[in-house]
């Protein structure tokens, strides 16, 4: 089925068809790619370290320096639902993609792909940090591609009812409470605590080991001060003629042995 170029894009949007809130350049016109339109990040969702639920918005009204900017660890997943709705009329389906930035930056898109025709609300993709480095996210910025083919309408089927962005919202944290905050440390969290108890335990018997030699060292010097003191003690003996036994039983006592 041929897909809609800029002309018919726009012509639609006009009309209130394809796109809800579409953004404007300064002569009030839709921005729009010449075969297709992109779609900005409107509200982002993710569960943190705690198991709570956090919430951001695009905010309109602010310039794109001073949006928010959502900040994704490597492994990390957010819940990503798009600023525009969209608005298709039963001649018209939809392909939503990620843009190819994220692919280049190492972050994977879940679950974008078919709209179906009659569909009218946002859009919600989950997008997962694949790199080794923090990915920052800017409430606002344009994330997905939206590229629309026309289709045979279906005779007197009716098409999806409407989704508000409020029942998306809902949805996007009910599935966010069920999801990782993190895959895939989520999902080798049993065999990191695994290898890292073995590592303390390792840890542990050595610094015993180190502990129990430090002590027995520090007992054979006694021991060989002891004797030393003895042999001295019995040479001097020898020469004054004391009693060895005598000054054994002193040495004794002095040691409390």
């Amino acid at each position: 089925m041929p897909i809609l170029n800029k002309r018919e894009l726009m012509r639609r949007i006009a009309a209130g068809d394809l796109i809800l809130s579409p953004l404007q350049d300064d002569a009030g016109n839709p921005v729009v790619e010449p075969a297709s339109y992109d779609l900005r990040a409107g509200i982002v969702l993710w569960k943190d370290d705690g198991n709570q639920i956090v919430r951001k918005d695009f905010d309109e009204k602010k310039g794109p320096l001073d949006q928010l900017v959502v900040t994704l660890r490597p492994g990390q997943m957010v819940f990503v639902i798009t600023h525009e709705e969209l608005k298709l009329p039963e001649d018209v389906s939809g392909t939503v993609y990620s843009r190819n930035k994220l692919q280049k930056q190492n972050v994977l898109a879940l679950n974008a792909g078919h709209v179906d025709p009659g569909y009218q609300g946002p859009i919600m993709i989950r997008l997962i940090n694949l790199g080794a480095i923090p990915w920052p996210l800017t409430l606002g910025e344009a994330v997905f591609t939206v590229v629309f083919h026309t289709v045979q309408p279906a005779n007197g089927e009716k098409g999806h009812a409407p989704r508000t962005k409020a029942e998306t919202v809902e949805a996007g944290m009910k599935t966010a409470v069920e999801a990782f905050s993190n895959p895939f440390h989520d999902l080798y969290q049993d065999q990191i605590k695994k290898q890292l108890d073995e590592h303390y335990a390792g840890v542990e018997n050595r610094l015993r080991k180190s502990f129990s030699d430090e002590f027995f060292r520090k007992d054979d010097v006694a021991r060989l001060v002891f004797y030393f003191g003895a042999a001295v003690v019995a040479g001097i003996a020898a020469i004054a003629k004391i009693p060895w036994a005598q000054i054994w039983s002193w040495i004794k006592n002095f040691f409390g042995l």
